[in-house]
């Protein structure tokens, strides 16, 4: 009987070849991941940010008119008026100008007479807003439930840090117990700061509940500045946590810097 020599691999051979397989999928495959999660996050980011501009300036467009809710781009009052706080004899805070001792002007810090009226066009006309939450919104479900607050995420970084209190800007117990949120109809939302009547600050997750809700990734603090002409730009407000983006570098990565 006649046999014809096979030619194959021994046992050996196959380990040793899935262990290079192995190894080489464990030094490429977070890459991978990393590099398909920023895409994801690139893309969701510039679908809402530039959804989010545009809403506001579409009002001054509507309007035919500048719209005073927004910090100053250039302070009017620099070189006259220097703010300092002071407290008085019932321990009440407040701000003076430091050249003249009087309490700093209404419009010292930017134009908000007409955020409340804004705000109602903004997220009434403009935005696809599905619910608010006008306090409590995490009990509420207007929020993820492994959302954290900026006071949190500078203590992760800074335990002994004696500034950090629980009442701070967009503080854990604030964003959950307190500030008003807009959820939209495609699940993306948008925290207001104090009020639904408060000054131009927000923060917003471009993705909604779902994760890895961090700062830097999905979610992102913004601030609205504009001068005489109106509402001119927005601007990052807050920090990051570990390995996220600021919302410049975010605008970079998008191309809308």
């Amino acid at each position: 009987m006649n046999y014809k020599l096979k030619n194959g691999f021994t046992l050996a051979e196959v380990l040793i070849t899935l262990g290079i397989i192995g190894i080489v999928a464990a030094l490429t495959i977070p890459t991978i991941s990393h590099n398909i999660q920023e895409a994801t996050l690139n893309n969701q980011f510039k679908k809402f940010y530039s959804t989010f501009k545009q809403a506001f300036l579409n009002v001054q467009t509507i309007e035919g008119r500048p719209i005073r809710c927004h910090y100053w781009q250039n302070n009017p009052y620099a070189g006259i008026c220097t703010g300092v706080n002071v407290t008085d004899e019932d321990g009440k805070k407040y701000q003076v100008c430091s050249e003249t001792g009087k309490p700093v002007p209404s419009d010292y810090a930017g134009r908000f007479d007409e955020c409340r009226t804004f705000y109602n066009e903004v997220f009434s006309k403009q935005l696809k807003v599905a619910k608010l939450c006008n306090g409590n919104a995490l009990a509420d479900g207007c929020l993820p439930n492994d959302i954290k607050g900026y006071d949190k995420v500078i203590l992760e970084k800074d335990p002994d840090n004696e500034n950090v209190t629980d009442t701070m800007e967009f503080s854990d117990s604030n964003i959950k117990n307190r500030y008003p949120v807009f959820v939209l109809q495609d699940g993306t939302y948008i925290i207001q700061f104090g009020s639904t009547a408060g000054r131009p600050v927000f923060a917003f997750d471009i993705n909604g509940k779902k994760g890895p809700n961090r700062w830097g990734y999905d979610l992102y603090g913004i601030i609205v500045y504009g001068n005489n002409d109106g509402i001119q730009y927005f601007k990052r407000y807050l920090t990051k946590e570990t390995g996220g983006k600021t919302l410049e570098e975010r605008l970079d990565a998008v191309g809308l810097k």
